[in-house]
């Protein structure tokens, strides 16, 4: 199985609608990669027996993308709190990538939507309601703007280009 794990149901959503725009504005064919929720915090022991449960029975040949938010953590920090669990698995060892959001899927939301970078980068959800003419911001924002974004936009980014990488890591054969 080829596995895209995110924190929360919103994340999933956005990330099928990322996804459907890579392969419209790059090619990436990411037919065949299951888009699911891990349902275990990144710093937890439990997520390595949830990740092998959602995996079950092809856990062997399964490669496994789990992207989490650093939320103001340094990045490889933030990566470590999650990969930390996996190293000495001797079933997922080297077939899990994590990616880093800096600091929150929203910042990529709002890059893709064409606003300022730096905005985004610091108060992402601020810069989505001005520009969007919103109330107020809530999650599900997250998965109902997705269908706007460019991700054109976002391919300068260093933390989405990563992310990039790893989608096409983790549909390349085993």
């Amino acid at each position: 199985m080829k596995l895209l794990l995110v924190e929360d149901t919103y994340g999933v959503k956005f990330h099928k609608a990322i996804l459907e725009k890579l392969q419209e504005a790059i090619g990436v064919n990411t037919q065949g990669l299951v888009v699911r929720r891990v349902p275990a915090k990144e710093c937890n022991e439990a997520i390595t027996r949830k990740v092998k449960a959602i995996l079950a029975p092809d856990v062997r040949g399964s490669k496994v993308v789990i992207v989490v938010d650093s939320e103001g953590m340094n990045p490889d920090h933030a990566a470590g709190r999650v990969t930390t669990h996996f190293e000495d698995d001797k079933l997922l060892s080297g077939r899990v990538r994590v990616v880093v959001v800096i600091p929150r899927h929203e910042s990529w939301l709002c890059i893709g939507l064409g606003l300022r970078a730096s905005a985004c980068r610091n108060h992402p959800e601020d810069a989505i309601v001005r520009a969007r003419g919103l109330k107020s911001y809530s999650k599900e924002h997250l998965g109902k703007l997705a269908k706007h974004a460019d991700v054109r936009k976002l391919m300068g980014e260093k933390d989405f280009r990563k992310y990039v990488d790893a989608i096409k890591w983790v549909l390349e054969d085993p």
